[in-house]
């Protein structure tokens, strides 16, 4: 009965740490742009924001809960700088002051008059919220309970009530795609935004130290927390297809919105007037506050362990915060704009790195292996260039000449052809050492 609890505790635990501001208004954004063709982004959607973290968790729990190890046929070092690299991103430099910042333009200025010092207002705001985070993630023992077993529960009864309402009483029908990119595509690199699928890498590995906490041993425990993900990765699919669902219903009206925060106010007032915007605030308080707090406990808990305990716990979880809050007084969308290059560049290294930890000792080589993890770091550095170097138009060409690239898988040929270089360069060392030794 214990495990059973725990189990799913940790599953709305999970759920909660993933759900977090990006995952409320990515997806009504999506389905406003994607309109009639909303399952189509969706299912893009899906694979990034949905599916990959699962994956990525599974990952992690396949290498014995430590994300580090993923990278060790490649390098040990580059796996500690690329989760360092995560954690700065899904902790206070991008995803924990993104919480902060959604929280006030939805829960709060909605309600406030247009005279109001907002910016007085919002640094208030996100003070209180950061000393509610800090005081939820300091006190690391008890994190998954008072998460998982009382916020989350809250927070999913809301989400249901808002999906509920959109498909009951819907704002109107489709209208046309306002894009010409491909659909798939463009929700596949929408769920970029979510940061999930490189934060399951870190965040699945919490989850499994605070599972040990209980008494859970981790070298036991691989049916129960592939549950875990199971039930996190379900949830999350079900608030995304809704969610893109209430933006696509919308689209005729909510078309000329140009920011991902109005969208989505815009929408829960037309679906349930005074009611829908005191509903989403609640929504918004609920999930950013648990994704911020366990964003924040896994950032402290990787860089205490990094630091051999040097910089304690408690300290790590203060600087979260301490950077979090001034970087949230940024806003939603220029912080959005700040991620966007960084993003494009550690999700294909993420994506081939847990598809290669999948498939583990089917990739027999260790060349293979680092091949495919060059290939996909050639592909990112490329991407990097495109989008810091606007002038530097040979880079957009070459990524545009990738086939996949408008289905948002352009890393795949690069990736596929390092390995196979590897691999044909391990064949023929292996050969020659062969022939030395006749």
């Amino acid at each position: 009965m214990k495990t059973r609890r725990d189990t799913w505790v940790a599953g709305l635990a999970l759920f909660a740490m993933f759900l977090g501001a990006g995952n409320i208004i990515f997806p009504p954004y999506i389905g406003v742009q994607a309109g009639s063709g909303w399952p189509m982004a969706a299912l893009g959607f899906l694979l990034t924001a949905a599916g990959f973290p699962m994956l990525s968790a599974l990952a992690v729990i396949k290498s014995g809960g430590n994300p580090d190890q993923l990278s060790r046929r490649f390098s040990l070092r580059f796996g500690q700088v690329l989760n360092a690299v995560i954690l700065l991103m899904i902790g206070p430099l991008f995803a924990i002051p993104r919480t902060a910042a959604t929280t006030f333009e939805l829960s709060l200025q909605p309600f406030l008059p247009a005279d109001a010092n907002m910016p007085l207002l919002m640094a208030l705001t996100a003070l209180a919220f950061f000393a509610v985070t800090y005081v939820l993630a300091v006190r690391e023992g008890r994190f998954m309970d008072a998460i998982g077993g009382v916020l989350t529960p809250i927070l999913v009864t809301l989400l249901v009530a808002t999906i509920a309402i959109s498909i009951l009483r819907p704002m109107g029908s489709p209208a046309a795609p306002l894009l010409e990119e491909n659909l798939i595509g463009f929700g596949f690199k929408g769920g970029y935004q979510t940061m999930d699928g490189i934060g399951a890498l870190v965040l699945s590995g919490t989850i499994t130290a605070l599972l040990a906490g209980k008494g859970h041993d981790p070298a036991k425990s691989g049916a129960m927390l592939r549950r875990v993900v199971l039930i996190a990765g379900l949830l999350l699919g079900g608030v995304y297809v809704g969610y893109i669902w209430i933006g696509a219903s919308g689209s005729q009206l909510l078309a000329g919105l140009t920011t991902r925060p109005q969208i989505l106010a815009t929408a829960m007032q037309q679906l349930a007037g005074p009611t829908g915007q005191v509903l989403l605030a609640l929504v918004i308080l609920f999930a950013c506050l648990t994704t911020s707090a366990g964003l924040a406990v896994t950032f402290a808990q990787y860089f205490a362990q990094l630091t051999h305990q040097r910089v304690s716990y408690r300290s790590w979880v203060g600087i979260a915060v301490v950077v979090s809050f001034a970087i949230s007084l940024l806003g939603v969308e220029r912080i959005i704009t700040l991620a966007d290059p960084v993003l494009a560049f550690a999700y294909p290294l993420c994506i081939v790195l847990v598809a290669l930890g999948l498939l583990g000792r089917a990739v027999k080589s260790d060349l293979a292996f680092k091949g495919a993890m060059i290939g996909a770091l050639l592909f990112s550095l490329l991407a990097l260039i495109n989008n810091l170097c606007p002038g530097c138009h040979w880079a957009a060409v070459m990524l545009e000449c990738l086939p996949l690239s408008g289905y948002g898988f352009g890393f795949l040929v690069p990736s596929v052809l390092g390995g196979l270089l590897g691999h044909l360069i391990d064949t023929i060392r292996t050969g020659l050492l062969y022939e030395e030794a006749g």
